[in-house]
């Protein structure tokens, strides 16, 4: 599971009269916990950097369909729009070190970079609003 802290301001939501969401985030470091447990336990180290998303911008729009549920018993709710996505990535992968201990995979400084997001094909994309625990109301 890689895992990375984005700032609040990389994200712009607008659930009330748009129905839209955007995700933009730049050289965010995203590192490689190994393991599920050491990804989502804060006493377990980060991991190593196995990426840089170099830019990232996801947006959200379009909707054709909205959806709402609510589960009383379970304490949840949420309301949904079905919608399209594009996206547009830049990613590298660091180059290995000449020399490290202990020894680690090979990388060899790999970059993607995606087509424009002007040629996504949005199959299915969903956003939405959920309310769960001690926030259920």
């Amino acid at each position: 599971m890689w895992n990375a802290a984005i700032p609040p301001e990389s994200v712009d939501v607008d659930l009330d009269d748009d129905e839209e969401a955007v995700l933009r985030v730049k050289n965010v470091l995203v590192f490689d916990g190994f393991t599920i447990p050491n990804s989502l336990n804060s006493f377990h180290p980060m991991g190593h950097v196995n990426s840089i998303i170099n830019s990232l911008k996801i947006k959200w729009s379009g909707t054709t369909n909205t959806r709402s549920w609510t589960d009383c018993a379970d304490g949840f709710r949420g309301n949904y729009f079905e919608d399209a996505a594009t996206i547009e990535v830049t990613a590298t992968t660091p180059p290995t070190p000449a020399r490290t201990c202990p020894p680690s995979p090979a990388r060899n400084g790999f970059r993607f970079v995606s087509d424009p997001a002007a040629t996504t094909v949005s199959h299915f994309a969903q956003i939405g609003r959920e309310r769960n625990g001690v926030f259920f109301t």
